[in-house]
């Protein structure tokens, strides 16, 4: 499966999608080199912010990973509500839509310990480095325990 994560990011930030940027690709930008196979973000789950995001996403044919039989994501499931993740699979890689990050809180707190990161022509919000360190120690994952040892080692993204 192609995975163009920047694209996917452009995207939502053009889009006007309220996000930020969480996982690995987050600790990527902090410094982390392990690889991953997937695109986090943390949004805001609001009827709008919701609908925001599934028109932004439909040029790349968003489909829900774990629903049987396989369906589309659009503005119409948008606005079902009660959401409280969204697992996509698009024709620019793996998308994880997360309503709250564990040991962290839901979007407004993620959001409100995230930076502004400018990426060539746009910007998106990136949990910080501390931030994804308390995330990543209370998922408790090998991998994760893994990153946060990198992520210990690294410095601060400067606000862009």
């Amino acid at each position: 499966m192609n995975s163009d994560f920047f694209e996917i990011l452009q995207v939502l930030s053009e889009g006007g999608v309220d996000f930020a940027l969480v996982g690995g690709i987050a600790a990527n930008f902090h410094g982390s080199p392990l690889a991953t196979y997937d695109c986090d973000v943390v949004v805001d789950l609001e009827a709008d912010n919701l609908t925001r995001l599934a028109e932004a996403l439909a040029q790349f044919s968003p489909t829900f990973r774990h629903k049987i039989p396989i369906q589309s994501f659009d503005r119409e499931m948008a606005l079902k509500g009660g959401w409280k993740n969204i697992y996509l699979d698009t024709s620019a890689g793996v998308l994880d839509c997360l309503g709250d990050i564990k040991g962290l809180g839901d979007f407004s707190v993620c959001k409100a310990r995230s930076l502004e990161v400018d990426l060539g022509g746009f910007s998106i919000r990136v949990l910080t480095r501390d931030a994804l360190i308390e995330a990543k120690k209370a998922m408790g994952r090998p991998k994760d325990l893994l990153t946060v040892a990198q992520l210990e080692i690294g410095g601060e993204l400067e606000e862009g």
